[in-house]
């Protein structure tokens, strides 16, 4: 099975950092269900100077790397490495692939494979199941064919498809990829 995850509000609490940054650099305070749209354009109460900033925060790479991880997302990440390709794929710019790269190895994040796709995130590949968050991808992906995890959040909540299925942790995820009868007998790490 080919298995593509997404990195930002997936694996990496990029809106966290994004909050944090504001607040620490631009003394804006938001709390999550502030972001009902996943483009900062979107956001009521930033100005333009505030969007400037922290777009090219995101468009020199640096934002990539003090980015948390949310927790589970490696535990899940290797144990679904252990019997299906993962496939990490991101809308971030090719520009800061040396910042995600180095990312992704400070956090000892596991994966098969890496793709940058700001257009689309269906690329070629048939995936089988796909984590994602931003709403137009998720249903992108649902209606090419893939069953789509959609990992919860406030400019996600209005998305309804067939084949997307909401979760809310990586714990939600472990569970749907190893249910209690697909592992019984089997010793786990």
């Amino acid at each position: 099975m080919i298995v593509g995850v997404d990195i930002d509000n997936v694996i990496a609490d990029t809106e966290r950092e994004v909050r944090r940054v504001l607040e620490a650099d631009r003394g804006i305070s938001l709390v999550r269900e502030d972001f009902r749209h996943y483009a900062l354009e979107k956001m009521p109460g930033l100005t333009k100077d505030d969007l400037d900033y922290v777009i090219d925060r995101f468009k020199d790479g640096s934002i990539f790397l003090s980015v948390p991880v949310i927790d589970g997302s490696r535990d899940t990440l290797r144990r679904l490495m252990e019997r299906h390709r993962v496939v990490l794929v991101t809308s971030r710019p090719q520009s800061v692939e040396g910042y995600t790269r180095e990312w992704l190895n400070k956090n000892h994040v596991p994966f098969h494979e890496l793709h940058f796709t700001p257009e689309s995130k269906v690329n070629g590949i048939p995936y089988d199941l796909f984590i994602e968050d931003q709403d137009n991808f998720a249903c992108e992906i649902a209606e090419s064919g893939s069953y789509v995890l959609l990992y919860d959040a406030p400019w996600n909540r209005h998305v309804r498809h067939d084949s997307i299925e909401r979760v809310f942790t990586w714990e939600d995820i472990d569970r749907f990829c190893f249910p209690p009868c697909a592992t019984r007998g089997v010793k786990t790490k």
